[in-house]
């Protein structure tokens, strides 16, 4: 297959800003400053900034007050990032043997710089995967964008037998919590109890009850086993 040479912005700063875009559902919705603002932990003038540069070349539509929409070239390169990054990810863990905790920097820093050519070796040195060491899909080369039907945990049904889809990865602290109490992909869990006044949730995990917080049930994402 070949892989599309897609044309990406210049700086990597707003690079992550259109990856960020897309991750908050750009793609489909204008995603406000602010919202951008609190991801990325920029002053919210740096960030109006970029998106007017990504404006400019035609990467978003940007409108004041409503915020950005991503362009097909903007969902495009968006997309291709995200691939590099999950990619990344997943050869970090398969290949290096680095713990899932452990590799979600280094992806940041790498899936600026790597070429499509290494990027596709990547995928068939790890059989062309689907979805990341934390569950999170891999866009294929063609670079559509991937709809995801999963919803957090805290979203789940009281008694629904559910299986853990993805999780959130940018929390290296979480992640090694989550690998610790078995939450974590592939794996079937039940919400038993949502405790009141934004108390815990009550989980049954492979036959074990335990507590876990409304933080910890918004970074885990989950479907119906039926």
């Amino acid at each position: 297959m070949t892989i599309p040479q897609t044309r990406l912005p210049a700086s990597e700063a707003d690079q992550d800003q259109l990856r960020e875009i897309y991750l908050a559902g750009g793609d489909k919705a204008r995603v406000r400053m602010g919202r951008l603002s609190n991801i990325l932990s920029c002053p919210p003038a740096s960030v109006t900034a970029a998106i007017k540069r990504l404006d400019e070349a035609g990467f978003v539509d940007y409108e004041p007050y409503h915020g950005a929409k991503l362009t097909r070239p903007g969902t495009e390169a968006a997309v291709e990032l995200v691939r590099h990054h999950r990619l990344i990810e997943r050869f970090l863990v398969q290949i290096l043997g680095y713990d899932w905790d452990d590799v979600h920097e280094e992806a940041d820093r790498l899936e600026h710089v790597i070429s499509e050519k290494l990027e596709g070796k990547i995928a068939d040195i790890l059989s062309n995967p689907t979805a990341d060491p934390h569950g999170e899909p891999i866009p294929g080369a063609d670079l559509r964008a991937i709809d995801d039907e999963s919803y957090s945990l805290l979203e789940a049904e009281l008694g629904v037998e559910l299986t853990v889809i993805r999780v959130h990865d940018r929390d290296s602290e979480l992640l090694k919590y989550l690998a610790d109490i078995g939450l974590v992909p592939g794996r079937s869990v039940t919400v038993v109890e949502q405790l009141p006044f934004q108390g815990p949730l009550m989980i049954s995990v492979s036959g074990q009850s335990l507590p876990v917080g409304r933080p910890v049930a918004e970074a885990v994402f989950v479907r119906n086993c039926h």
